[in-house]
């Protein structure tokens, strides 16, 4: 089934004026953009990633003159809607929102359809989220110090869940020198149904898909992998585990030959809108923090997280399927 949702100038009633309008750009003799611009979103609707799409495609509509439409291409684990944008033509017009996953994926698949760094530039980091570890009231640990305390004295005994890979769980292990079993679920929804209801010791996940379950008081608030606006008083996991950088993000990307005058302009309006406040809220209230990094910025954290999670992935002894 072909998911498709169009958004339109309705969708952005009281936005125009707001931000100023660049209704095209002339590259290499064509304009910029002359046709609709698909976002396509390879996870199921409902997720993080297809809000953050839903946040920045009507503004984009307003200020491109041209609309922006959603598209989900959930399945393969990304995979599908990946290898979609990466063989669309190079114009501008097709671009892949996809998460941390992205990086994830070459040490968890041994043959890709694509190769993540030549077949799709970076254009930019949209939103970042700190990745939060939380515990089960049930578990006697009220901080990270605590916790590796614990996973040391009790080796094997303790599991963290994950949605997505399980890469996070082993990432902490390697450099806290503990072993916590891992448990993979295909979703942070389920994932936090279990951790509430004490089906697992310990989850980590994004600050947007835990802060129900934690203003409730359903788990308790461990630590975080960067300062969270939605949770200032959270301290960071790499006080205690040196060098534990795991944080979410949500970023686009563009098929290879994509020109780079192409590249900057979406990265360069993108940043735009996320600067009006309205927006810049909206993404807050679902845990993201705006980002708008620069391509090549953006470029050098893609080549440098995908490194990194193939020597977690190796550490760990996974081996691709």
């Amino acid at each position: 089934m072909n998911y498709r949702v169009t958004v339109t100038a309705i969708a952005v009633l009281g936005f125009a004026g707001t931000v100023s309008a660049q209704t095209a750009a002339v590259v290499g003799g064509q304009t910029f953009p002359a046709k609709m611009v698909r976002l396509v979103i390879p996870f199921a609707v409902g997720g993080s990633s297809d809000a953050n799409g839903r946040i920045i495609a009507p503004p984009l509509t307003e200020r491109w003159k041209q609309q922006v439409i959603i598209e989900p291409r959930p399945g393969a684990a990304t995979v599908l809607g990946t290898e979609l944008v990466a063989k669309s033509p190079p114009d501008g017009h097709t671009l892949l929102l996809t998460s941390t996953q992205f990086t994830q994926s070459p040490a968890m698949f041994a043959r890709l359809p694509f190769d993540s760094l030549a077949d799709l530039i970076p254009v930019t980091r949209v939103t970042r989220s700190p990745q939060v570890i939380v515990a089960h009231p049930s578990l006697p640990v009220k901080n990270i110090r605590e916790l590796v305390a614990l996973a040391r004295a009790r080796p094997g005994q303790i599991n963290m869940a994950n949605a997505g890979t399980s890469l996070p769980s082993h990432y902490f292990n390697m450099l806290a020198k503990v072993k916590i079993e891992t448990v993979p679920y295909k979703g942070a929804g389920p994932m936090m149904i279990d951790a509430m209801g004490g089906h697992v010791h310990l989850a980590i996940g994004a600050v947007s898909s835990v802060q129900a379950a934690v203003r409730s008081g359903r788990v308790r608030m461990l630590g975080a992998t960067s300062l969270s606006q939605a949770f200032p008083e959270v301290p960071l996991i790499s006080k205690d585990v040196p060098g534990f950088d795991a944080d979410t993000w949500f970023g686009l990307f563009a098929p290879r030959g994509t020109p780079r005058e192409v590249v900057q302009r979406v990265r360069d309006d993108v940043a735009a809108v996320m600067q009006v406040a309205s927006i810049r809220q909206k993404l807050l209230d679902i845990g993201g923090e705006p980002s708008g990094e620069q391509p090549d910025e953006f470029a050098a954290r893609v080549r440098t997280e995908i490194a990194k999670w193939k020597q977690v992935a190796q550490v760990a002894g996974i081996q691709p399927q």
